[in-house]
This record gives C-alpha cells, sequence and structure tokens, in this order.
C-alpha cells in the first residue's frame, strides 16, 4: 500500500491531527493549513475535507485528542503499588512532567476555546483522578471540619496546576522545574497542602 493509499484508508484522518500538534508544539498553528497538509501528503486537496469540514473543526478534534491523551498519561503512570500519599505526589509531579515536555501543547490543552461548547467532561475527568487518588489514600475524617472532600481536591489540583502553568510558560528556572519534578520543591508544596486540609496535632504537656 503506497503513502497516498494508506492515507485514503483512514490513516489521513489521524496524520492530520499529528500535523495540527505538530503546529503547536512549533507555535505555527494560526499559519497552518489543511491544503498545504494534503500537498506535503501526496493527496487531493479535497481529501481532508471527506473527514473535517474545516480548520476548526481538525483543530477542535487535536484538543479532543490532546486532552484524551493527557489523561491517559496520568492514569497510566498511576501505580497501584504506591503507598497512600505516595499516590498523590506521583500524580502531581507526572502533571508536571507533562508540562514540562510538552509546553505548548499543556498551554493549547488548556487555553484554547472551543466555541460550540463540545463537552469531553475533560475537567470533569482531571477533577475525578485528583479526587480518587485523595479519597482513597487519606482519611478524611482527618481533615479541618471546614475542609470538604470537594475543596481539598481542588485545592491539590490547582497548586498543581499553578505550578505546572508556570513551568509550561517557562516562568521559573530550570533548576527549579527539576527540583519540583525530581527534587524535593514538590515535597515542600506537597507539605503546605497537607497542613493546610488536615487537623492541627493535639499537643499534651
Amino acid at each position: 500500500m503506497n503513502k497516498k493509499e494508506k492515507y485514503h484508508h483512514g490513516g489521513l484522518k489521524n496524520k492530520l491531527i499529528e500535523d495540527v500538534l505538530l503546529a503547536i508544539k512549533n507555535n505555527t498553528l494560526e499559519k497552518y493549513s489543511i491544503r498545504e497538509s494534503a500537498r506535503l501528503m501526496g493527496v487531493s486537496a479535497a481529501a481532508p475535507y471527506n473527514h473535517y469540514k474545516d480548520k476548526k473543526e481538525l483543530v477542535d478534534s487535536a484538543l479532543l485528542f490532546s486532552r484524551k491523551s493527557f489523561l491517559k498519561f496520568l492514569s497510566d503512570k498511576l501505580d497501584d503499588k504506591d503507598l497512600h500519599t505516595q499516590k498523590l505526589i506521583s500524580l502531581g509531579k507526572n502533571y508536571l512532567s507533562f508540562a514540562d515536555k510538552n509546553p505548548k501543547l499543556f498551554i493549547f490543552m488548556f487555553t484554547f476555546t472551543n466555541e460550540d461548547n463540545v463537552s469531553d467532561n475533560y475537567y470533569i475527568d482531571i477533577y475525578n483522578l485528583f479526587y480518587e487518588v485523595i479519597s482513597t489514600s487519606f482519611d478524611t475524617d482527618n481533615f479541618r471540619s471546614r475542609i470538604s472532600l470537594n475543596t481539598a481536591v481542588y485545592a491539590a489540583w490547582s497548586m498543581v496546576h499553578g505550578i505546572a502553568s508556570l513551568i509550561a510558560n517557562r516562568s521559573i528556572e530550570k533548576s527549579e522545574i527539576k527540583g519540583y519534578i525530581e527534587g524535593k520543591l514538590f515535597d515542600e508544596l506537597s507539605a503546605i497542602w497537607a497542613v493546610g486540609v488536615s487537623k492541627p496535632p493535639k499537643y499534651r504537656l
């Protein structure tokens, strides 16, 4: 099967998404042309429109694809053998690692607006991932009386996402990025979250 036949038998749809994601990584999405992609792939200018009605629909599909890939990356990296709090640390560090290795894609996933409001439950799925890890790894009876599980989940997610955004935008030094992903800086962040949601210790004289 030659390249043209391969693309006409289904590979074209996926290849177009790959091209859009490459354009995002290279910061050339605005200049991206479906017609030019078709030319480089050796297919007719009309062929891509059998799958996507226009560039906007193609970019929306690339958005959904990248979001699903990110969620799968986070889920696959979780190890059932990790003990309790280590699961949350692993989830957080993997979140930061993705942002570091795929900065343009990370920014795209969280800032691009789907004007048609096509819901892919993206934010709900991320929330649920943090919820599952926290609810199964921590004793919620030890949370402060005013702290619900819902609040604890949002607090953890927002802290991790905030650092991830700084990493993706290269707003912090490389040494700090490494410290959060591989070193003790993330442990400090985890400690801040734990102190914030946990009941204060009871001291005996």
